[in-house]
Formats: structure tokens, C-alpha cells, sequence
């Protein structure tokens, strides 16, 4: 059940990284701040192999290309679709991804002619209404084709999932992983920002230390997640990571003294439950294949 501390740990991370950003709006671009995280996570990838008596080169190179570009990929059509969506539409349908992941279990389950696990997909499903009951996302007419974009990248995110679970049998560290995606993110946001932007700019020193917390939180939360991913149960994770709403719900309180009404409360309280029935199923699953494997 580590999974589920490094699920929480992942979205705890990324709502702290997105209240940072948050906090340094207007100074920087987006594909800016991704380049500083991005160089932030290489270096300390660096650091963490070298204290590990680890290295950069890979069996796997390919393995991590696939990885790295579907992750940089999902990236720059989600700053494609932020342009035209509100942020809650926006997040609400990236925020599909565990239901395409509980979709493609059944269909696997299906072929095999095994029991779907639909206790999970039922988490799963709490899980994304009580998502959508705190962001309350407003569709209109224009949000037709950001918002199948949007579907596109969870669609993207579902095969990175996978693609990181395969890397975690091959056996690639956690940090070789983070490493590569994080090359290939400086290298896409580096050409990006003088490409389609103005260049970079000089930080001032609330800047600076904005752009130190983000590369730390990012790099923990990227950590986490392929921990999470590469070697736990998808699903578990899947529908753990639903808890970056509340998270960021939370922060946003303490941070900006952004409202909590008693519907988010309510909603908050669904996440909660689809995460712990979640990660109970998950341990009856393990024990009865332990117990099976025994008998």
C-alpha cells in the first residue's frame, strides 16, 4: 500500500508547485516556468544518481523517449487548451484520465474473461463527481474543441501511465525516469519560450525563490508520481490522484484565503471516501492473490 502515500505525496506536491505558480503570475510565461523546472529536475536527478553511484545511461533509451515525448506532448496541448477554456472546464476533463484508465481495465478484464474490478471503477467514479462538484466546470459552444483536446491529453496521460508502470518492470529507477522527461521538457520549453514568446527574463529575488519552490515541488511531485505509477496499481493511483483537488482547494485557502463553501466541503468528502475504499479494495486484492499464490 506505499503506492497510495506516494499517489497523496505526488498530488500534495503538484498543488503546492501550482500555488507557487500562482503566486508568481505575471512574471513569468508558462513555457518559462517549465523550463526552470525542467532544469531544476535534471540537476537534481544528477545529484540524487551520483549519491546512489548511479547513471544516466539506459538499456531502455527508447523506453524513455516514448515516456518523455507523450509527456511533453500532453504538456503543450494543455497550454493550447488553457488559452480558450476556463481553468475548472479545463482541469475537470483532464481530470478524465482515471476514467479512461477504469474503462480500459474493464475492457483488458473483458478479453480475458475475468471479473472487471468494479469497486475501483466505482471509486473511480465518486471519485470524479466529487471533482467535478468542487471545480463546477461551465461548457459552452467554443469549449468543443479544446475540450476534445483536453480528452486527447487524459487519452495521452493514460498511455504515459503505462509506459511508466512498463519502465518500473524494466526495472529503471525512479530518477532516471524524472531525468529524461525533465531533459526533454528543458529542451521543448527552451525553444518554445523564444519561439512563440519574448525569451526569458531576468527573476527578481521573489522570482527566484518562486522559481526554487517550484522546481523543487515539481521535481518531488514528478518523483512521486513515477514511483506511484511505475511500480503500484494503477488504478489506486489513478483514482488517488483526484486528491490534488482538494489539496489545492486547501492551500488555496490558507495561501489567497480563497472560499470553501459547504458544497466543496461535501464534494472534498466524496474525494476522501473514493480514496480510502479505494486503496481498502486494493489491499483485499493483494491479499487474496498473496493468499492464492500460498494456497
Amino acid at each position: 500500500m506505499l503506492s497510495s502515500l506516494w499517489s497523496l505525496a505526488a498530488a500534495a506536491s503538484f498543488s503546492l508547485m501550482a500555488a507557487i505558480v500562482k503566486l508568481s503570475s505575471g512574471e513569468f510565461g508558462s513555457l518559462e516556468l517549465v523550463f526552470y523546472r525542467s532544469v531544476f529536475g535534471m540537476v537534481l536527478m544528477m545529484f540524487l544518481a551520483a549519491s546512489q553511484h548511479g547513471s544516466m545511461r539506459t538499456e531502455h533509451f527508447r523506453e524513455h523517449m516514448i515516456r518523455s515525448g507523450l509527456g511533453v506532448l500532453s504538456v503543450a496541448l494543455w497550454f493550447f487548451t488553457l488559452r480558450d477554456m476556463t481553468l475548472s472546464t479545463n482541469m475537470t476533463l483532464i481530470y478524465t484520465t482515471p476514467l479512461f484508465m477504469a474503462a480500459n481495465f474493464i475492457v483488458l478484464a473483458k478479453m480475458k474473461h475475468e471479473r472487471a474490478p468494479w469497486a475501483m471503477v466505482a471509486s473511480i467514479l465518486v471519485g470524479f463527481i466529487g471533482i467535478t462538484l468542487i471545480l463546477r466546470p461551465e461548457f459552452h459552444e467554443k469549449d468543443f474543441i479544446p475540450g476534445l483536446v483536453c480528452l486527447f491529453i487524459s487519452a495521452i496521460d493514460l498511455l504515459v501511465y503505462w509506459q511508466m508502470q512498463k519502465m518500473g518492470k524494466l526495472g529503471e529507477p525512479s530518477w532516471r525516469i524524472v531525468f529524461y522527461f525533465s531533459l526533454l521538457g528543458a529542451i521543448f520549453s527552451f525553444i518554445g519560450q523564444w519561439v512563440f514568446s519574448d525569451g526569458f527574463h531576468y527573476p527578481s529575488p521573489h522570482g527566484a525563490l518562486c522559481i526554487l519552490g517550484i522546481g523543487v515541488f515539481a521535481t518531488l511531485g514528478q518523483i512521486f508520481m513515477t514511483r506511484a505509477y511505475a511500480y503500484g496499481n494503477l488504478l489506486l493511483s489513478s483514482c488517488l490522484g483526484f486528491s490534488a483537488i482538494p489539496f489545492s482547494a486547501i492551500f488555496g485557502y490558507f495561501i489567497f484565503d480563497d472560499p470553501i463553501t459547504v458544497m466543496s466541503l461535501i464534494a472534498m468528502s466524496l474525494v476522501l471516501a473514493s480514496g480510502v475504499a479505494a486503496s481498502v479494495t486494493t489491499k483485499k486484492m493483494e491479499a487474496t492473490l498473496v493468499h492464492g499464490k500460498k494456497g
